[in-house]
């Protein structure tokens, strides 16, 4: 019985010593990078932000059916790019003729990451309300929060990652593109 018992408590102790080497292993050779991981987090809270762009009762904005998101790496530039597609309303645009501008193009930026339109509603012209500096505020908050990076790193992602945004029109073909930086204040 002392030999059963004996035999037991051995096989359990080596058991824990290979799964906590397990983990330790894993840990050290980092199956995934960091990298990798704040791409993830960018993208997926991309994602849950959709629905910001979502139809409006009351039209103030772009009506878009469909909004894509992307986050990639550009290796050999070291460069986060953030690609934003609106495909716009077939059934309103049919309807309505509408080319998009510059400002329906910061506006989708602007809503999809930093949650504002940073343009007055009437003239579609810039106002005070989403300054560059609420811009990297709201993005270190929203995007690079609960992370193990210095403010060293969280300031370099910040300032290379850039946004392409698209609006595209499937009835008129009127696309418009723009990009620049995360933190721009227009996009061009």
């Amino acid at each position: 019985m002392k030999k059963i018992i004996l035999i037991v408590m051995i096989l359990l102790f080596t058991t824990i010593f290979a799964q906590a080497s397990t983990l330790n292993e894993l840990k050290k050779n980092r199956k995934t990078s960091y990298l990798d991981f704040i791409l993830l987090k960018i993208e997926s809270r991309l994602i849950q932000r959709h629905v910001l762009l979502s139809s409006q009762p009351i039209v103030l904005r772009v009506q878009y059916q469909n909004i894509g998101t992307q986050v990639d790496f550009i290796e050999n530039e070291s460069k986060i790019v953030i690609t934003i597609m609106g495909v716009m309303d077939k059934k309103r645009y049919s309807e309505k003729k509408y080319k998009p501008k510059l400002a329906d193009c910061n506006v989708l930026r602007n809503l999809l990451l930093f949650g504002k339109y940073g343009y007055s509603l009437l003239f579609q012209k810039r106002n005070r309300h989403l300054t560059q500096a609420d811009m990297e505020e709201i993005f270190m908050s929203r995007f690079l929060n609960n992370l193990s990076l210095s403010n060293e790193e969280k300031n370099d992602i910040l300032n290379n990652t850039i946004v392409k945004a698209q609006i595209l029109d499937p009835i008129h073909g009127n696309d418009f593109h723009c990009s620049g930086k995360v933190n721009d204040d227009e996009l061009k």
